[in-house]
């Protein structure tokens, strides 16, 4: 019998169907291979632009220099912290700074951009960093991903009139 989906085509000629005995051989399925997304994402939901700086080889030279005095007596801790324009940075810091320096560290490392106002929060759970003066160690911050969020401000505009 000629199947279904040929009926229409070879209506009333004749068809030559060879059939091949592959029963005995192993059928191996030539399937893609999963492959998970590798690429980059951004961030959505920023407030404000990226902002293009015009003097990038002096500002990564101040950002090489930029480092937070370290008690070697103390314990240290690296605190990952996550800025609003994407970037990420790995910082030492001893238990006993205070979230207060972290801010700090951010604004210097953010240096001749006019940091707008910002908060503090961790990643997950998320919970916002309100008490800057609290230790790392007081505030559970050991090995912590912290993360920047932009502060909106009521009138965005006003310096641009």
């Amino acid at each position: 019998e000629l199947p279904l989906e040929l009926q229409g085509i070879f209506d009333k000629e004749e068809v030559d169907v060879k059939v091949e005995d592959k029963k005995n051989e192993v059928c191996m399925s030539t399937k893609p291979v999963f492959q998970p997304f590798s690429g980059q994402g951004h961030r959505l939901g920023s407030a404000t632009p990226k902002i293009v700086s015009k003097a990038k080889s002096i500002e990564v030279e101040n950002k090489n220099n930029l480092s937070v005095q370290l008690n070697n007596l103390e314990p240290i801790t690296n605190v990952q912290i996550w800025l609003a324009n994407g970037k990420r940075i790995v910082q030492k810091f001893n238990i006993s700074h205070r979230i207060s320096h972290i801010k700090d560290f951010i604004e210097k490392y953010q240096g001749s951009q006019r940091s707008p106002p910002f908060s503090l929060a961790t990643a997950l759970p998320f919970l916002k960093l309100l008490d800057e003066t609290l230790t790392l160690e007081e505030a559970d911050l050991q090995n912590a991903v912290i993360i920047q969020r932009l502060q909106k401000t009521a009138e965005p505009f006003r310096e641009l009139s």
